[in-house]
This record gives structure tokens, C-alpha cells and sequence, in this order.
């Protein structure tokens, strides 16, 4: 019997996968469908989940397969929002043009290459669940059912999910009312950078594929932007599209794919029930503005992975499980709140048909073009700037963040080769600090990664001023900090009570 079951092979269960099993654990993924869709929703992925991927040593895989781009847009703004080391702090400040088949087909060897047993073509069609395990049934096309049975499932299968379903998962939220539209084309003249317009014919957006010599246009046309997601338009439609917002078509020709999507957005009210979580655009669905969808979705598979890996080797039981566990889904849901949020912030301007939502498009646009703003959004888009639960008394500013401009050892890696989904990081920036931390930490040194003084830790971010230590979970996030103020008759209780609430019971 599998310790995890997951459905769905899209990025986020794929990440799961193999976050999963690099930790040993047994996982079976079961996918729908039997062959993959080479065409790709997503056309991005963010300098957030780029940074995870490069915590586990795989990011080039990832760049060499796509086009590194060093700005995005916000509301189709032509301010565009700047991606740098100053402003993201990581190895590689920049997201990728990168289409989503093609990020399926490398998790997908990754996983392979790990162990994952994969079954295609296997529709999940029940699921029972009781104190110990969970079992799902499934159909294949030719009507013959299995039975699945694991410690745990969690569902991955997209806006759609049978999980959700099946589970009794409530997802409530508005039916679409703005339509936008995207293709995949050639183009005979396409511009030297990639473009993003707003005006009274719409918005407009158009960027390398990252798929041959492909683009990938999309955008909200004030005519259209009422029609159903089932109007798909034509290629003449697009033509049209660009030749109202930029005077030309670039010659666009030889559609890859041509759709419409729609501003439907949905949450989750929790993303656990008993033995069954659910992740990515099961538990969440927005419009895409930004290419946020993966990343929320690879950002779900980093933070529930760890817990589960730390629940199913039995680290944790009992209670101290279950309130683990418990904070995938508060953490998540903050953290999607506050996405949908801009999402449908940048719905509106979008759509701004107008001479009022024209005025405060201008207006935003132009803010966005302020340094201090500019990076304050593209933290957020790029996936670090996620809000955080605070505890009742209150918390370090730093605690929830992800761990951003610091090098050791005069670079990323040494830092990024000592995480894994099973190892803790402890920081120690002050030399007198780093015997009592070792003493603290010795009953759980087989989980905890310590890098001191003389590893060279040198920060280049004004949140580490004063920090002479931080504990880092196995998603990247701090979850203790230590700073030159902290009393040190506190720092022995501290951090012993909080690594047996979430790394392992002594």
C-alpha cells in the first residue's frame, strides 16, 4: 500500500510527487488522462517556483528548456514590473517563458526518475475514507475499475476536481463575468520584447512562447470581454485584436491553440478533510492574470509536502499531527486570498471600459512605475510576498517569509544543496550563539542542517539587519528568528518547543 495517493499530473501534484518520494515515502499518482495535451494554459512560470526548484537542485532543467524573461506586467501595464537580484534576492531573478506541457514533461521524468508509479487513464469515480486509510476508486475508458487504497490522498485534478467532489469539499465564490482570450501562433514580424498595452479597445499582451518559435498573445478585448468561455475566437479575431490595440497583426499565422477563459473565482473554505487535502486549482480558481496559477499551486505541494513527510514517518502523531496538518490550509488560504485579490484587482484593469476605470488605470499604472511599489508587486506576482498567519501576541516580521537575499559560502548553492523536504536549516549569524544553539538542537540533529559563522552567511537584504539567527522549514519559509535584541535566557525554550511541534516529538 502507497503512504500518499495523488490525483492529478498536472505541475502542482507532480511536485508533490516528487517532493514525496525524495523523502522516501511511497506515492502512487493517478492521472485522467492517457495522453498529455501539448497544449499549455500556462505559458510562464514564476521566479518563485523557479527558487523552489532550485532548493532541490533542478532548476536548470527548467531554464534550459525555457526563455528567462526580467520583467512581467501588472493589469497589462506597459510600467512593467522589474525582476532583479535587488528586488527577488535569489540565484535566478527571473521567470521563464516556458509552456506548461513542457514543465509537465520534466516533473514527469524527474518523478520516473525517483520511483513514482503513475497510472493514466484512471477517472476517479468514489472515495472512502475512515481513521486509518483512504481509498479512491477509479474507471478507465473500457469501464474497468480499481480500487487505490493509502494513508493519505490529496487532489490535484484542477478546476474541475472529482476529488473536491467526492470529498464533500465546499468552493464558493462568483461565475464568470469578463471573458479574456488567448493563441499560440507563428508570427512572420513579431517585436523585438514582449508586449503589454492598455487602451480603449482593451488590453493586449504578447511574448515568446518558450515552444519553438511560438507566441503567445492573450488579452481582454472591450468588445468581446462579455462572450462565454465556449466562444472561442478565430484567428482572424486576433488579428483583429492586435490590429485594434497596436495598428498591426505582426503577421501572426498557424494557431497552436485559440481560447477563451473566463474571470470565474473560487476558494476553497478548507483545504483538508480528514485523510483527503486537495491542492492547486482544485482548491482555488482565478483568472490568470500574471501566470499565478502554477505558481500558487507549486506553493501548495512545498508547503503540504514537508508536513505530510513529517506525519507519515511518524515524527509526529497524535495531535501534534493533526494541528501540523492543519496548517496547510490555514496557511494556503491567507496566502490565496490575498492572490485573488490582485487578481481580480488586475481583472478590472483589464477591463477598464470607461472614462472612469480608464482614469484609474492611468493612475495605478503610473504608480507602478515607483521603484519602492514596483518591488512590493513583483514579490507578490513572482510568489514572495505571500501573507502569513500571525500568532496571537505577535511574531517577527520575518517569520512566514521565504528566505531571500542571503548567500553562504559566497553564493546560492551551498544554501540550496543543504535543503530537502525533510531537513531544517539553522541560521547562526553571531559566533557566541552557535554553541547554546547546537546544545538546543542535538536531539534533533538528524533533521536539522546547521550552517554557522565560518560557512560565510552573508545577507544583502535590509530584513536581516540585526538577525543573528533564523530556523528555515524544508518549504524555505523562517519559522524562528533570533535577533541581537532576542533575551537569551528565552532562546533554549523557544526553539526546543517549537521544533517538537513541527519536526519531531522527543
Amino acid at each position: 500500500m502507497p503512504d500518499i495517493i495523488i490525483v492529478g499530473a498536472g505541475p502542482t501534484g507532480l511536485w508533490l510527487a516528487l517532493e514525496l518520494r525524495s523523502a522516501g515515502l511511497e506515492v502512487t499518482v493517478i492521472e485522467k488522462n492517457i495522453n498529455r495535451d501539448i497544449r499549455s494554459r500556462a505559458a510562464a512560470m514564476a521566479a518563485g517556483s523557479l527558487e523552489t526548484f532550485a532548493t532541490r537542485g533542478i532548476a536548470q532543467r527548467f531554464i534550459d528548456a525555457g526563455t528567462p524573461i526580467h520583467s512581467i506586467h501588472y493589469g497589462s501595464s506597459e510600467s512593467r514590473l522589474h525582476m532583479s537580484r535587488e528586488s527577488l534576492g535569489t540565484k535566478h531573478p527571473h521567470s521563464l517563458m516556458i509552456p506548461q506541457a513542457v514543465t509537465e514533461q520534466l516533473l514527469v521524468e524527474l518523478c520516473q526518475e525517483k520511483g513514482v508509479e503513475f497510472f493514466f487513464g484512471h477517472l476517479a469515480s468514489g472515495l472512502v475514507q475512515d481513521s486509518n486509510t483512504v481509498a479512491v476508486e477509479t474507471e478507465t475508458g473500457d469501464g474497468t475499475k480499481s480500487t487505490f487504497t493509502a494513508s493519505w490522498l490529496v487532489g490535484c485534478d484542477g478546476t474541475k476536481s472529482a476529488i473536491r467532489k467526492l470529498a464533500n469539499f465546499e468552493f464558493p465564490g462568483t461565475d464568470g463575468n469578463i471573458s479574456g482570450w488567448l493563441a499560440d501562433v507563428l508570427a512572420t514580424d513579431p517585436p523585438s520584447q514582449p508586449l503589454s498595452v492598455n487602451n480603449e479597445y482593451g488590453s493586449f499582451l504578447m511574448q515568446p512562447l518558450g515552444y519553438q518559435k511560438y507566441y503567445r498573445l492573450t488579452g481582454v478585448s472591450i468588445g468581446t470581454m462579455n462572450l462565454p468561455p465556449s466562444a472561442i475566437p478565430t484567428l482572424d479575431n486576433v488579428k483583429s485584436f492586435a490590429t485594434e490595440a497596436l495598428g498591426t497583426d505582426f503577421g501572426i499565422h498557424s494557431p497552436l491553440w485559440l481560447s477563451r477563459f473566463s474571470n470565474t473565482t473560487r476558494l476553497a473554505t478548507n483545504f483538508r478533510s480528514g485523510r483527503v487535502f486537495i491542492a492547486g486549482d482544485a482548491a482555488h480558481q482565478f483568472f490568470p492574470a500574471g501566470g499565478q496559477g502554477i505558481t500558487t499551486g507549486i506553493q501548495d505541494a512545498a508547503n503540504l509536502a514537508w508536513k505530510l513527510v513529517a506525519v507519515a514517518q511518524r515524527r509526529l502523531t497524535g495531535e501534534n499531527a493533526d494541528e501540523l496538518l492543519n496548517t496547510y490550509s490555514t496557511e494556503r488560504k491567507l496566502a490565496l486570498q490575498a492572490i485573488i485579490k490582485s487578481t481580480l484587482a488586475q481583472t478590472a484593469l483589464y477591463a477598464s471600459s470607461n472614462s472612469v476605470q480608464s482614469a484609474l488605470a492611468d493612475v495605478v499604472y503610473e504608480l507602478i512605475a515607483h521603484p519602492d511599489l514596483n518591488k512590493l508587486l513583483v514579490r507578490r506576482i513572482t510568489g514572495f510576498g505571500d501573507p502569513f498567519p500571525t500568532k496571537e501576541g505577535g511574531q517577527d516580521p520575518l517569520v512566514g517569509a521565504r528566505v531571500t537575499h542571503l548567500e553562504v559560502g559566497g553564493g546560492f548553492e551551498l544554501l540550496h544543496s543543504a535543503m530537502a523536504v525533510d531537513t531544517f536549516i539553522l541560521l547562526v549569524r553571531d559566533l557566541n550563539l552557535e554553541p547554546l544553539l547546537s546544545d538546543c538542537i542535538s536531539p534533533w540533529a538528524a533533521y536539522i542542517k546547521c550552517l554557522g559563522p565560518n560557512d560565510g552567511i552573508v545577507s544583502f537584504g535590509q530584513q536581516w539587519e540585526g538577525v543573528d539567527a533564523a530556523l528555515v522549514r524544508p518549504d524555505a519559509r523562517v519559522v524562528w528568528v533570533c535577533r541581537d535584541s532576542s533575551p537569551r535566557e528565552h532562546i533554549h525554550l523557544s526553539i526546543r518547543k517549537l521544533l517538537e511541534e513541527l519536526c519531531k516529538e522527543i
